[in-house]
């Protein structure tokens, strides 16, 4: 695993170009959103230890290399081995980590690679500072197992944005209500139409809540305001780092000022279920076209 702060697979120019959808998207509902979060949000494993791990977005790709976007803290560790795993139920190596942050207090971001011969669910983004008080948003994420030795499973939530403080550490000025869970750090906030607005990874408040599986044990669960740092953040870092956003798929249109729902866990499993394999999570949006574009929205 290769680990640097300009990958060759992100150099690039000033000005790039990016696949824009024009067309408007309405509002989706929790199983529309989930069928784009699933395929997209992957599992980030730290091999030297199950206790340690996070969740990341697959926001681009250039031939079989696909590039995911997680917080920087779940990567941190220079001496690690880490795993990407993705709902197809496949594991790849992690072939390069580019961490965004120069010290302790900057932006707490990172960039990953894996290769893969089979084609991947890419997300796309959408301009963060549309995303406003009251906006409707789902969190998605592996977090980790209750029981000792127990399998990630994918979690799916909904909430609101509560506060978007013009600045706070490490760059988490997007809160809201959303319940998360640890290992969820580092994976995708939706809006209500499907695109990433922000990267999850931090909690006000940890709650210890008693499992109800048959050994007991306890799953901590963030049961205050939660944090997320705005994807606009991610792209205006872009080009002091060199990185190319011709990777990115951008969809501008503004969302819809509608609620998001909260699924039940029976529902969320049942979508994984079903939409696990998906590729083209914007098939409906056809019209989409290339321009070109400065760095930022």
């Amino acid at each position: 695993m290769r680990f640097n702060h300009l990958p060759h697979i992100l150099a690039g120019t000033a000005f790039v170009a990016a696949i824009v959808i024009n067309q408007p998207v309405m509002a989706k509902t929790a199983k529309e959103v989930a069928k784009i979060a699933v395929p997209t949000t992957v599992r980030i494993d730290n091999l030297l230890s199950k206790d340690y791990g996070g969740s990341g977005v697959i926001i681009g790709k250039k031939d079989n290399t696909y590039t995911v976007l997680t917080a920087n803290h779940v990567v941190e560790n220079p001496n690690a081995e880490y795993s990407v795993y993705t709902s197809k139920g496949k594991t790849y190596s992690v072939k390069s980590v580019t961490r965004l942050p120069k010290n302790a207090n900057d932006t707490d971001l990172a960039i990953i690679t894996f290769e893969s011969p089979e084609k991947q669910a890419v997300a796309a983004i959408s301009n963060s500072d549309e995303a406003s008080i009251g906006s409707g948003i789902y969190i998605a994420g592996y977090p980790l197992a209750i029981e000792a030795g127990g399998e990630r499973e994918f979690e799916f939530t909904a909430g609101q944005i509560s506060s978007r403080p013009n600045s706070r550490a490490k760059g988490y000025t997007m809160r809201y209500d959303a319940v998360t869970r640890r290992g969820m750090s580092g994976g995708p906030v939706f809006d209500v139409n499907g695109r990433v607005i922000g990267i999850h990874g931090e909690g006000d408040v940890d709650g210890a809540i008693q499992s109800e599986s048959a050994a007991g044990g306890e799953i901590r669960v963030k049961t205050g305001l939660n944090a997320a740092i705005p994807i606009n953040t991610f792209v205006a870092l872009m080009p002091q780092a060199g990185m190319n956003t011709s990777i990115l798929t951008r969809d501008d249109n503004p969302a819809d000022n509608v609620e998001a729902t909260q699924p039940s866990r029976q529902e969320v499993r049942g979508w994984y279920g079903d939409f696990k394999n998906v590729v083209d999570v914007f098939q409906q949006l056809r019209r989409v076209v290339p321009v070109r574009l400065p760095f930022g929205f």
